[in-house]
């Protein structure tokens, strides 16, 4: 169904064309000969959505199952009928995307194309003689015909090595003179220059009457001219000058495009839109039409799992860029793959800033001449293909790249020498282990500058898999506060600079998802993790567990993006990932299925909160305080929105969950754009509320604004101290056999285990959901010698047990719970009741699938007997610490 919705939606393109005898649309029923066999499929489509290859049915748990796979040559044929009018003209034929391609006439070889980022493009400028004549393409996704790496134009693990002919599929006849390819230079001023590159299809010198006219938003004529021009032989290139006064320009806030059209008496007919933009670096910060800009970006991966391969059509992407700028997002990065013509078209309607990259993850080695030259002819296509897009902003060479800085270099030099229009990079995050920068790139996108450092310093996101930082980066290893940034990594660094890859928070699997998957890619992944929750009687408490680890996920995000915005001279992120990304060991990290549908973690309002152009910011200590302590806030505003904000006025309150207000300041000031404005500062005499133990939010807004955002806190009143002994009638012990001896006796008792006590039978513990995917991870870190993650993904908490009337908390973790969660080894409990669940259960991951418990009753002390896997005593200082002491002490004692 897909490949013949596609067929009408081609031939309803090409139909003005037709009409004029120009274009035969190719699109329709192909042989194919695969394997000495002979099909009949339809095209454009992929040999997997005509059910052809290999019929697949692996087990395997790192990505989505092809439900056909075919790697190799695939010899599609068919015959065509040139008309009369055609016979012996120049013929071009056009395929939108392809793999490695080529084409044959009559068996006889017309030539070769290698590019997997722009259309192929082959011209016969003899023509054919009238009558049938037999095309044959031959594409070959052979995965080693080209140095592509791990490219994601490739990749099993995201859009698949499809093979096939996808988008647009014609041959168009030619005239003696036509048009190869168009660019527009457009200054903001308005003075443009229309760069025309010729096919040349004839020997004699024409006299070429042209027409160009350029139409604005509405339609109305900006530029009307005509031109003759006498084309010989030697002529490669048309420069035409031409001027649109007082220009709109296109910006994320009014993505102003205009239409240019060129004309011919002999037949030429070409449109272009374009926008007039000036995006750059100007002293270390981004800045488009002179208005700073933060890029709020997400990663992507080329995941499409219904075809396995990206939509050519612009409806598509018009939807997944809109479900992206409903969550703040202002930008997107193609990670190592460049999109259809479809994607910057959306993007230019939208005012998505994006940057896409060469087909490479992998390295350059010196005098690889066939690399270099490869990535050379592959970024001068893209340019060619896309580079009028005002969407198209920034460009790099690929992905975590390693090698050769000089040949790096070398392609760099190359394309800005070709098209200054864009911002360029020698990569995202090369040199993994040692990240930096060169003179030559534009920009800097990375996860830290330099190597890591045992105190964060260097680090430009705040997750890490424990291979990569020590326990996992600052979010899970630093006391949890909202004054962190990355302004010591961004020292010494004069451009812009923009996290990669921010976040890689996993989320549990959201089996509701699994009937979604009608088309080639199966979740074959799911099953084998559903069936191994079924083997250990956790299945029916998945849906929790996709809650309270995608809560926590939220709540990780947040903090990412927070970090980004209250950090002074940066450029931005990209997080990984709004969606999830469902290969490469199954990354399941974002708050948004594969579909881009939700998973109802949080809602697009909700995002926008803290993910937008203007976000309100505050900068606190901690979380958690003592009900007679001063608190101390300091108010920023990130503005990177459209203008400048005049006399502003910034409301802020404290107020307790059942929206009482405590405290109420407003201040009224002018807000910068492109600045993090401090507003103020608040001190707050927490004793003069006469506080329990509670959970407080602080809120800050732009009054008459959608601007507003709020932070959680708690204060607790109890100073009882965490101790050992007889505690209002209750053991407290950390002894097994004295504990053991109590729960015999029926005795009250509260065990705190010493950690090397428990060793053999617990994880260890983990604040933040494990990042991207525990079984990968793993072992990365133990073949480097270090400690593999816990792996877990935060609490599961009976919030409505008594034993939590001291101490308030939500159904998952918060803040209130890092020194608690540091401080822990959860106990495996595999061997309890499965009907069985823990106070607060830590949800593991689903390579392990543990019943994890960090707080719970044992049960055959009908009560009397709990166990808090949490050492209180290494924490004791913390009032959150004493407050859960005293409340599980008060329960015990209560029963």
């Amino acid at each position: 169904m897909k490949a013949l919705w596609v067929l009408c939606m081609l031939q309803g393109f090409l139909t003005a064309c037709a009409q004029q005898g120009e274009v035969m649309d190719l699109s329709g029923e192909w042989s194919v000969a695969i394997d000495s066999t002979e099909h009949s499929v339809v095209l454009p489509g992929s040999l997997a959505e005509n059910k052809l290859g290999v019929a697949v049915r692996d087990s395997a748990v790192n990505k989505l199952s092809e439900e056909f796979h075919y790697e190799g040559k695939a010899a599609f044929t068919k015959e065509i009928e040139i008309p009369e009018n055609w016979e012996s003209k120049p013929l071009e034929l056009y395929m939108e995307r392809t793999k490695y391609s080529m084409l044959y006439v009559n068996d006889s070889l017309v030539g070769t194309q290698s590019s997997v980022s722009a259309p192929h493009k082959y011209v016969l400028k003899n023509g054919l003689s009238k009558g049938k004549h037999q095309l044959k393409i031959v594409v070959d996704n052979t995965k080693s015909l080209l140095p592509l790496g791990g490219s994601h134009a490739y990749s099993e693990h995201t859009q698949t090595n499809w093979n096939g002919i996808l988008g647009k599929f014609y041959l168009r006849r030619l005239h003696e003179v036509d048009v190869r390819c168009m660019r527009i230079d457009a200054s903001l001023h308005g003075d443009c220059v229309l760069t025309v590159d010729l096919l040349k299809n004839t020997f004699q010198t024409k006299k070429e009457l042209f027409k160009l006219t350029v139409r604005d938003h509405s339609g109305n004529l900006c530029v009307h001219k005509e031109f003759s021009m006498d084309v010989d032989q030697d002529t490669e290139t048309l420069h035409l000058d031409f001027k649109i006064e007082n220009p709109q320009l296109w910006d994320e806030y009014n993505p102003y495009l205009y239409s240019l059209s060129l004309e011919s008496e002999t037949g030429i007919s070409r449109k272009q839109s374009f926008g007039i933009r000036d995006f750059r670096s100007v002293d270390g910060r981004l800045m488009n039409n002179d208005r700073v800009v933060f890029l709020r970006g997400k990663h992507e991966g080329g995941v499409f799992p219904l075809t396995g391969y990206p939509s050519m059509e612009k409806a598509d992407w018009l939807k997944y860029l809109s479900t992206v700028q409903s969550y703040g997002i202002n930008h997107v990065r193609c990670h190592s793959w460049t999109p259809p013509s479809a994607a910057f078209e959306a993007a230019d309607e939208l005012g998505v800033f994006l940057q896409v990259e060469l087909p490479l993850w992998g390295k350059y080695r010196a005098n690889d001449t066939a690399l270099v030259d490869y990535m050379k002819a592959e970024g001068e296509k893209i340019m060619e293909a896309y580079g009028n897009h005002p969407s198209f902003v920034m460009f790099a060479l690929g992905n975590e790249l390693s090698g050769d800085t000089l040949a790096m270099a070398s392609v760099v030099d190359y394309l800005k020498d070709i098209d200054k229009r864009h911002l360029y990079a020698m990569g995202s995050n090369n040199f993994f282990w040692d990240t930096r920068t060169y003179d030559c790139e534009d920009f800097f996108v990375s996860m830290r500058n330099g190597k890591a450092q045992p105190d964060c310093m260097t680090d430009l996101r705040g997750s890490f898999s424990f291979a990569n930082a020590d326990n996992g980066g600052i979010i899970n290893s630093k006391l949890p506060n909202t004054q962190r940034d990355f302004s010591k990594a961004v020292q010494g660094l004069c451009k812009p600079v923009i996290g990669h890859e921010t976040g890689q928070y996993q989320v549990y699997p959201d089996f509701k998802e699994m009937p979604l998957y009608k088309g080639v890619l199966k979740p074959l992944n799911f099953e084998v993790i559903k069936k191994r929750l079924e083997e250990k009687g956790l299945l029916e408490k998945s849906e929790d567990f996709l809650k309270a680890s995608g809560a926590l996920s939220v709540l990780c995000y947040r903090e990412e993006i927070e970090m980004a915005l209250r950090t002074k001279n940066f450029d931005g992120f990209q997080l990984l990932d709004l969606q999830d990304y469902p290969g490469q060991g199954t990354a399941l990290v974002g708050i948004l299925n594969a579909f881009m549908g939700t998973k109802n973690l949080i809602t697009p309002e909700q995002w926008r909160r803290f993910c937008n152009d203007i976000v309100p910011l505050t900068r606190f200590s901690k979380f958690c305080w003592s009900s007679d302590e001063v608190l101390s806030v300091d108010v920023d505003i990130a503005h990177y929105g459209k203008q400048d904000l005049p006399r502003q006025t910034v409301s802020c309150a404290l107020v307790t969950e059942n929206e009482d207000v405590l405290y109420k300041k407003s201040f009224t000031m002018d807000l910068k754009q492109g600045e993090v404005n401090r507003i103020g500062s608040l001190r707050i005499p927490l004793s003069d509320f006469s506080l329990s133990n509670q959970k407080l939010s602080l809120h800050v807004e732009l009054e008459n604004t959608d601007y507003k955002n709020s932070w959680d806190l708690w204060t607790y009143s109890q100073k009882r101290d965490v101790e050992e002994g007889t505690v209002k009638g209750i053991c407290v012990t950390r002894d097994a056999a004295r504990f053991n001896e109590c729960v015999k006796k029926k005795s009250k008792v509260l065990y705190i285990p010493r950690h090397e006590d428990i060793i053999k039978n617990s994880v260890g513990g983990l604040f933040i959901t494990d990042f991207w995917n525990y079984k990968s991870f793993r072992r990365t870190a133990q073949r480097m010698g270090k400690v593999p993650s816990p792996g877990t993904f935060g609490l599961l908490i009976n919030s409505e047990h008594p034993i939590f009337n001291l101490f308030p908390t939500d159904f998952h973790t918060n803040w209130q719970w890092w020194n608690l969660v540091i401080n822990s080894r959860p106990m495996i409990l595999d061997d309890y009741e499965r009907e069985y669940s823990p106070i607060v259960q830590v949800v593991d991951n689903w390579d392990r699938n543990h019943k994890l418990g960090l707080i719970y009753e044992v049960p055959e002390s009908d009560g009397n007997a709990i166990i808090c896997a949490s050492d209180l005593f290494s924490c004791k200082e913390n009032v959150e610490v004493k407050a859960l002491f005293e409340s599980i002490l008060s329960y015990l004692q209560n029963r």
